[in-house]
């Protein structure tokens, strides 16, 4: 939560100086930016050496390369080169492009390290991601499975719903997450027939 706020002041702070148009000195802005870059790091390199008690828990074997990222940093970059106007910006979109490169980063550390990424322990559910998600099992009450991006989708009673992406994770242990989160719930829920079926013509 900490870095989140700081992560956003630092992003403001610079925003506002090329928005507003204060002239901050480049050395501030460079500064800024790289202070940016070193805190999103660390952030997404603090899910590596986490661990949690737990009964079960599963490796992330290849994290995939989150796309949306780079198409708004080009579209944004193809703007700002179309209309020297927004020449002022450069910074601002200097920091979309590090949302792209630092994915790149993880993505190769991740298929190096493979860090636990989910862990049960008990009825807790925990994700291990920058910003950490739990979730009571008791109060599972759907899980659906989209075919084409492969993420299973749990929902629950009292919080809001999670994402699983299932391409990143061993099959054999995301069946075994499967059967253990079903036999968790008080509801009646059951594996959903897309997912039967996806495994079925894999």
């Amino acid at each position: 939560m900490r870095n989140a706020i700081i992560l956003v002041l630092l992003i403001l702070i610079l925003s506002t100086g090329q928005i507003m148009e204060l002239n901050f000195p480049l050395s501030l802005n460079i500064f800024l930016v790289i202070l940016i870059f070193t805190l999103i790091i660390f952030w997404e390199f603090s899910v590596l050496n986490k661990n949690f008690i737990s009964d079960f828990k599963i490796r992330n074997c290849s994290r995939k390369l989150k796309f949306g990222s780079f198409i708004n940093a080009l579209f944004w970059t193809s703007i700002m080169l179309y209309d020297s106007k927004l020449k002022s910006f450069f910074f601002i979109i200097l920091i979309m492009w590090l949302y792209p490169l630092i994915d790149i980063i993880i993505v190769y550390v991740y298929r190096k390290k493979q860090p636990y990424t989910i862990f049960i322990n008990d009825n807790n559910l925990i994700l291990n991601l920058p910003w950490k998600k739990e979730r009571d099992l008791s109060e599972l009450t759907e899980i659906t499975f989209d075919r084409f991006s492969k993420d299973l989708e749990l929902s629950f009673k009292t919080k809001s719903d999670i994402t699983v992406q299932t391409k990143e994770y061993n099959k054999q242990e995301i069946d075994k997450f499967i059967e253990i989160i079903i036999s968790k719930t008080k509801y009646n829920i059951s594996i959903p027939k897309n997912y039967i079926l996806s495994k079925e013509n894999s």
